[in-house]
């Protein structure tokens, strides 16, 4: 499938975007390639052949890197400690960190292990840095022992810090693994991008990232979030323009991260949330596997937080797990302050608490979730419920999608609930097909307001609470369904799960669609 990237144009003072690294001039220099060999390289070597390779870490993070250069780990190696590499690359010469050799990737363990100035533990760093592209490694960061109070950490930290705008990070084949740390803190995980600001407001400038794609990861066993980024450029409301008065009285200073792709990655055994995105105008989020997220506290698999124009398809979510006393457990969220995300395409199933959350919690400053699509989605034999609305979310629109049951569906399909002593509103639910074999309640209203429930289909068991529904017609329609219900269930049902199939199930129930995007 065609790779998608948006660029966004913010109406913010042109002054904000003038602090960048990539505006330094680069002299012209010829690019170095150096080596690093744990078993027969040398330190006192020259570094810049295979059999002059260097031994250690403390080689590279003494080095000013140049545009260009390249770093190369042997694989079959493991180093411990912390990679972190100086200087930054240019946009026709990114710098890149990667392996030579033949055998398994290089390891590189950070074992829980920071400086006193650090601002938190990581096994590969990058500090108010740009360019950069990172592949074939795996990135640890494993602390032993069993402290009592585990280090907050990461595997890669990427931090920005009143710099403006840095740009240029991809990472490409990269196994992300092995990260232990605190469960109370959202900024605990495998790959961590994280604007900060200085204590004194005087020194703050609006700094952002543009340009982050990930591709081919496995990110996988770590704590609490396999990808997520955040940022204190992050305050606004449904309505403020960058330096206008919100809701909560504080200036709105809104400077999100651009261009972030994350594709055809893989998810397992987070103990929180599988991938996060905060603060990221336009974030793509497409073919990527969550299996087996939120295993150890409360997590939906994925979604935005704070952003615009979101866009997540062509993803599968299975068997989230849902620990007892949990609130979330879900394949897929539409989170608060966000505006026009759009979930389509993707595949869900074997959910503990649901396939999709649609969300916003009346009591934080400046709340809202508006204009969520969620369209040609299947949702396939989740448990308790499909969808869960939460709070003061506003036009939200249910169309088009498939939802297959078992009874394992135990509450109700569509529950919607307050949070923060607001319930959702303007909700429209159109067209969708509901191939029910489980729970008898349909909806779980509540206070909810303003609802359109109109022109879906059922096949199977009936609704107690509701017989408005369309008809699938001729019985060869209802067999024709039968049919693509029982090949996507076959997929859900596989044993060997390692990539995304979302676009094989779409291909089966809406031929057309997968044709035109593939």
């Amino acid at each position: 499938m065609m790779t998608l990237w948006f660029f966004v144009l913010l109406s913010v003072p042109s002054v904000l975007l003038l602090t960048s690294l990539s505006s330094q001039v680069v002299e012209e220099r010829e690019a170095a390639t150096y080596y690093i060999d744990n078993t027969s390289g040398n330190d006192a070597n020259s570094g810049l052949a295979t059999n002059a390779a260097w031994q250690n870490l403390s080689k590279i993070n003494q080095l000013q890197l140049q545009p260009g250069d390249s770093v190369l780990f042997k694989r079959g190696n493991k180093w411990a400690g912390t990679l972190r590499p100086q200087g930054s690359g240019a946009l026709s010469a990114p710098i890149v960190i990667g392996a030579y050799g033949e055998g398994e990737m290089p390891i590189i363990d950070g074992e829980g292990k920071m400086a006193a100035d650090d601002f938190m533990s990581a096994g590969l760093v990058l500090y108010n840095q740009e360019y950069f592209e990172i592949r074939d490694l795996e990135i640890r960061n494993f602390e032993s022992g069993n402290p009592e109070k585990l280090s907050k950490k990461a595997g890669i930290l990427v931090l920005a810090k009143d710099i403006g705008t840095l740009h240029g990070f991809k990472f490409e084949n990269l196994k992300i693994a092995e990260v232990n740390g605190s469960l109370k803190t959202r900024e605990n995980g495998g790959v961590f991008f994280s604007v900060i600001a200085d204590d004194d407001p005087e020194k703050r400038v609006p700094t952002n990232f543009d340009g982050i794609h990930m591709t081919g990861c496995y990110i996988y066993n770590v704590d609490r979030g396999g990808f997520l980024n955040q940022s204190f450029w992050k305050n606004r409301d449904l309505d403020s323009r960058f330096g206008e008065i919100t809701e909560n009285g504080k200036e709105d200073n809104w400077f999100p991260t651009l261009n972030l792709l994350i594709e055809n990655c893989k998810f397992e055994n987070i103990g929180g949330n599988g991938l996060v995105t905060r603060v990221v105008a336009a974030p793509v989020v497409q073919n990527n596997l969550f299996i087996r997220n939120s295993t150890k506290t409360t997590g939906n698999a994925s979604y935005p937080y704070n952003c615009d124009d979101a866009l997540w398809q062509y993803n599968e979510a299975c068997y989230t797990v849902y620990n007892e006393g949990d609130v979330d457990a879900s394949g897929f969220d539409s989170d608060y302050l966000c505006k026009n995300t759009i979930i389509q395409y993707n595949y869900s199933h074997h959910n503990d608490w649901g396939g999709l959350l649609v969300c916003s919690w009346g009591q934080v400053d400046n709340a809202f979730n508006d204009g969520t699509i969620v369209k040609n989605n299947v949702f396939q034999d989740e448990k308790h419920h499909m969808i869960r609305f939460s709070g003061n979310i506003t036009n939200t629109q249910i169309s088009d999608n498939l939802f297959v049951t078992t009874a394992d569906i135990n509450d109700v399909m569509f529950w919607y609930k307050e949070w923060g002593q607001i319930w959702p509103d303007k909700t429209v639910v159109t067209n969708n097909i509901f191939y029910n074999e489980g729970t008898k309640q349909l909806l779980k209203l509540g206070e909810t307001t303003n609802n359109s429930i109109q022109g879906n289909v059922l096949v199977g068991s009936a609704f107690d609470d509701s017989t408005q529904f369309e008809s699938l017609g001729k019985k060869k329609e209802k067999s024709e369904l039968k049919s693509s219900v029982q090949q996507i269930r076959a997929i859900g049902e596989r044993r060997d799960i390692q990539t995304s199939q979302a676009f094989e199930v779409i291909k089966i129930m809406w031929p057309e669609q997968a044709e035109m995007n593939q």
